[in-house]
């Protein structure tokens, strides 16, 4: 019940410029209305020129709505979800080596595991730290790096597993030499 609660709960505070300072954002709406007759503005600019619209300011809905295109809201819950499956599966996974010793499967389930966990934490990262908006194309340069970078990681860990003596064997000789 709570898991569930936390994946589908929204932001406890929401901050924004209109929401520190009072104001309300600008909107289409109130630029398409006529104000009444006592409210217009007296301006002393001749009656050809047109006004400057006001500055449309960004909100955090418009940006919500514009992160939603991109990738969808569903995706943010799966991949928490599955982050939080990696780590918790590489606890049996390197408890039961380190009791029982080596044993291919898990070797097999290891090399895959570990590769993946590692990769969806370095995504995170490049997701921080390199914004797509803003890197657009370092953004694509990383995530294709990152992705190519697993996939010889977990080809690497494939052929160390069947053509030398494993994952585990290797970390048990490290640590007891």
């Amino acid at each position: 019940m709570a898991f569930r609660r936390l994946l589908t709960s929204r932001p406890l505070v929401q901050t924004s410029l209109p929401a520190l300072t009072g104001q309300r954002p600008y909107s289409a709406v109130s630029a398409q209305s006529k104000p009444q007759e006592s409210q217009q503005p007296q301006s002393t600019a001749p009656k050809d020129v047109p006004a400057a619209a006001p500055k449309q300011e960004t909100t955090d809905s418009k940006l919500d709505a514009e992160k939603a295109k991109e990738t969808g809201y569903v995706y943010g819950t799966y991949h928490w979800t599955l982050e939080r499956a990696s780590a918790i599966a590489l606890i049996p996974l390197i408890s039961t080596q380190l009791i029982y010793g080596a044993h291919p499967i898990s070797d097999g389930l290891l090399g895959v595991v570990l590769p993946y966990h590692v990769h969806m934490g370095f995504d995170a990262c490049i997701t921080d730290y390199i914004p797509k908006r803003e890197y657009p194309r370092l953004h694509r340069l990383a995530n294709w790096t990152l992705m190519g970078t697993t996939g010889l990681v977990m080809w690497g860990c494939y052929e160390f597993n069947t053509n030398d003596v494993g994952l585990t064997e290797v970390i048990q000789r490290v640590w007891t030499a």
